[in-house]
This record gives C-alpha cells, sequence and structure tokens, in this order.
C-alpha cells in the first residue's frame, strides 16, 4: 500500500479511520526562531507564507486549523503570513472605543435590521471567497498538510474586544435585551457565512470540517451565567451552524477555562464533533473531554494536549515527551486524535521543548499507532 500524504493523514483521522500514521497539528506558535530554525533562514518574513508551510511540515505536521505565525511587530501576538509581506498583517492591541454599558446599548440599537441580512446575499460568491485561500495554501502545500478553515458563529468574544469587558458585562447584566438583539443579529450573519462554507466544501471538495469556537470561559468557568447564556447566546448560535450540519460538516471548538459546564450545551445542542485546547489545570482534563460522545454516540475528535503553561515553558524534553506518550495514550483510541499544544506556544518556550512535540509525536506516535493494541 502506498504511503498516505500529510493531507491524507489528516483526512483520515478526522473521519476516524484507523491510520496508522500520526495526525500532528501545527500548532500555534508565536517563536520565531522556530520558524528560522525549520526554515534555515533569518528573513521569515519576506516569504512569509511558503515559510509557514514549509517549517511546519518540516516539523512533521499534517494539519493547520489556523493559519497564523508570529507578528514581525510582538512576537507574542499572532499575524496573517499572508499579511505581513503587505504590512497589514499586524493591527496592534484592541483599543475599545465604548466609554460605558449605555454606550454599548446605543451602538446595538444602531444595528440594520437582522432580517435585511440576507438581502442580496450571494451564496457562490461567499464560497468562493472563503475557498480561496484554503485553496491557495493546499497548493503550496503540495498535498503535505491538510487545512481548515473557521466558520461563522453568533458573536461573543467579539462583543468584549470591540466594547471591553467592563462595558459588555455591564451591558449584559443591564439590557440583556439589547444584547439578545447582538447575537441575533451576529447570529444571522454566521448563518449566512455558514450557507457559504456548505457550498464551498461541495463546489471546491474541501474537507468537511472546521475549526473555531468563543472564548466564553475563564478559569473558573463560563464568565456569566449558563442560565444567560442558554437564553441569550446559544439560541443564535445553534440556528447559526445548522447549515453546517445539513451538509455533514464536522466543527471542531476551541476549549478555554474551564469549559465543563457547557460541554453538554456544546456537544448536545450546538453539535460539535470535536474539541482542541483542555486547560487541565482548571479541571478540564484531556481523559474527562475524550470520554465524553457525541450526540450520535460517536467519539469526539480531541485536538491536544501538551500544556503550554506548564510543561512546555516549564518543563524539560523529557517531560514533554512523556505527556506527548499521555496524550496519544488516552485521545488516541478509536481515532480522530491529533497531537498539538493547548493553545499558544509563546516565545518563552525552549526550542528544544517545541521540537520535542513534533519529533516525538512521530516516533512515538507511529509505534503506538502501528501497534493496534488500542
Amino acid at each position: 500500500m502506498a504511503s498516505l500524504s500529510g493531507a491524507e493523514i489528516a483526512r483520515r483521522t478526522l473521519d476516524l479511520e484507523s491510520v496508522r500514521e500520526p495526525c500532528i497539528l501545527a500548532s500555534w506558535t508565536m517563536k520565531r526562531e522556530f520558524f528560522r530554525k525549520m526554515a534555515g533562514r533569518e528573513d521569515i518574513y519576506r516569504d512569509a507564507p511558503r515559510i509557514v508551510v514549509d517549517a511546519f511540515v518540516r516539523a512533521g505536521a499534517n494539519l493547520c486549523p489556523q493559519f497564523i505565525m508570529s507578528s514581525p511587530a510582538v512576537e507574542h501576538r499572532a499575524a496573517d503570513p499572508f499579511e505581513v509581506m503587505v504590512g497589514t498583517g499586524d493591527s496592534g492591541p484592541l483599543e475599545a472605543a465604548y466609554g460605558s454599558p449605555e454606550n454599548v446599548r446605543d451602538s446595538i440599537e444602531r444595528l440594520p435590521a437582522t432580517e435585511r441580512l440576507a438581502e442580496g446575499f450571494d451564496v457562490e460568491r461567499a464560497a468562493d471567497e472563503y475557498a480561496f485561500p484554503l485553496l491557495r495554501l493546499a497548493k503550496m502545500a503540495e498535498g503535505r498538510m491538510l487545512f481548515l478553515g473557521d466558520f461563522g458563529q453568533a458573536d461573543f468574544m467579539g462583543g468584549y474586544t470591540t466594547f471591553g469587558y467592563e462595558n459588555y458585562m455591564a451591558a449584559l447584566a443591564l439590557y440583556p435585551e439589547h444584547l439578545r438583539r447582538y447575537f441575533a443579529y451576529t447570529g444571522e450573519q454566521a448563518r449566512l457565512m455558514n450557507l457559504g462554507i456548505a457550498r464551498a466544501v461541495k463546489k471546491h471538495g474541501l474537507a468537511p470540517f472546521v475549526y473555531g469556537g468563543q472564548d466564553i470561559c475563564y478559569n473558573a468557568g463560563p464568565i456569566c451565567s449558563p442560565a444567560v447564556l442558554d437564553d441569550l447566546y446559544f439560541p443564535p448560535l445553534v440556528r447559526a451552524v445548522e447549515p453546517l450540519h445539513a451538509a455533514g460538516i464536522g466543527i471542531v471548538w476551541h476549549c478555554d477555562g474551564d469549559v465543563r459546564p457547557i460541554l453538554d450545551r456544546l456537544i448536545n445542542d450546538v453539535g460539535v464533533a470535536g474539541f482542541q485546547g483542555f486547560q487541565e489545570e482548571t479541571g478540564c482534563t484531556l481523559d474527562g473531554v475524550a470520554a465524553r460522545r457525541t450526540r450520535k454516540g460517536g467519539k469526539l475528535v480531541i485536538w491536544g494536549s501538551v500544556s503550554v503553561t506548564s510543561v512546555l515553558p516549564y518543563g524539560t524534553v523529557e517531560d514533554v515527551k512523556r505527556d506527548v506518550e499521555r496524550c496519544f495514550r488516552v485521545a488516541a483510541p478509536g481515532g480522530g486524535f491529533g497531537l498539538a499544544s493547548t493553545s499558544s506556544i509563546l516565545p518563552e518556550v525552549p526550542i528544544a521543548n517545541i521540537l520535542a512535540i513534533y519529533e516525538h509525536g512521530l516516533k512515538f506516535g507511529r509505534e503506538f499507532l502501528s501497534a493496534g493494541a488500542w
């Protein structure tokens, strides 16, 4: 049997097939030294997209759910490799322009009518615009890596990055009907986007998976009560993803903080096919999530879970290797597992620890998957 390409390994893993080669993600790496070392050159921003693709492929990655690199302006910040070449890849820190929850309320009142959003929506154009960057990356990678895109979601985290945490949370408590309208509006925008994605997958032969999520939780759980989310947020989110489910597109959701209080909503209501992340220090453990099942009773796709807050920055190479092995043993049985860091790998992480994820992930992953003991 001919050896599988990197993209085929990733795709078959997502489809829960038995694959003897490990699926390894291009983790969210904000360390320039990694790209310089893997590319063998200093000027990593001159041809940034190819540098990033080649660096991750040489490291051993075969699945990229988010195409980013460290910003040329601030190493800790993420940037789009295509945009850094034309000087627009780093927008700088977000500045909230709203001084009070009343300003948030007034801004929402000025939104156009939600029912007008669908007027003139061109699904073919939306499909082509979504597919273009993914097809461009696939051509560049020549089958060595599979690329996934984002998807439309009712916008929770965009609210606090736009309005500011205090204003946004106060408005959520003081003006819930306004926030209901905000979530309905952004949810309809998301539904239309997802119609385009569904068309793009069929028209352009893209992998039927998307990756994304909203930073709803922190270390102690959701930043507002699940009851508020049930009332205001989850209904428009559920409606927004209906086109994805109708097209058979699986959703892999980014976990932030302690997501356990809303796991049931994400699995059973939103219908996610898998999870990425897991800040295990909050109690949301890899084994706990891996033991869950989709709403149809199938195995969840799991991406993780080498910690960016403990093992990677403070551990040794041997610590990283042990955690890599733990991740495979916990989450790989049954398929659908992709080895990755929990979140962004910041510049403080030793380069040897970053390389250990890939090197030991390939070595141990092959041994574990080939043994078939699971």
